[in-house]
């Protein structure tokens, strides 16, 4: 059941859950924050998002599934655990530099920011992930029904068994009840 207080409170409260995760991961350098933490912040959001609209309404409204965005993230780390071997230095190296940009002063850049960002991709990605697959595993015991993997019903979207082939279900072994 999706409540209507629910979904327009979380219409008000995403946005801002965004920006104090962003926060958090800029943040981080100077004082308690950082990738982790950001990333924990989104991941968050993104429970709040999917508990207010349910998992498939929520997937339509956000472009980017959280699998990519783990995916994506932990390319970035890889790359900046690597990139520094390629230069001949130690791994995970960082870097930084200053510059003056008009309107906003003397910037200065790190390459610990661009860790942090996959960081953060990889902590809310995954937690998001594993938060949506069990939300959907569990949804129809909250109804009232039983849950996915009791019933031997595949417990991913993408249609992968939840049980392998052999091991029996708490009504029998597969093929039992009409089973494919």
């Amino acid at each position: 059941m999706k409540s209507m207080l629910l979904q327009e409170l979380a219409a008000l409260i995403l946005p801002l859950a965004i920006l104090f995760g962003i926060a958090l991961t800029l943040k981080g350098h100077d004082a308690p924050g950082g990738g982790f933490v950001g990333g924990l912040s989104l991941a968050v959001a993104g429970v709040l998002g999917f508990s207010a609209w349910g998992t498939r309404a929520f997937r339509a409204r956000v472009s980017l599934s959280p699998e990519s965005v783990a995916l994506v993230g932990a390319l970035i780390l890889l790359a900046c655990a690597g990139l520094p071997l390629l230069a001949g230095e130690p791994m995970l190296t960082q870097r930084s530099a200053a510059f003056v940009l008009p309107l906003l002063g003397k910037v200065k850049l790190q390459s610990a920011l661009v860790f942090d960002a996959g960081v953060v991709m990889v902590v809310g990605g995954g937690l998001a992930t594993a938060a949506i697959w069990l939300w959907d595993l569990a949804a129809p015991a909250l109804s009232g029904g039983e849950p996915a993997l009791s019933r031997g019903e595949p417990a991913l979207s993408r249609g992968e068994p939840a049980l392998s082939r052999g091991e029996e279900t708490p009504q029998g072994p597969p093929g039992s009840r009409g089973d494919r």
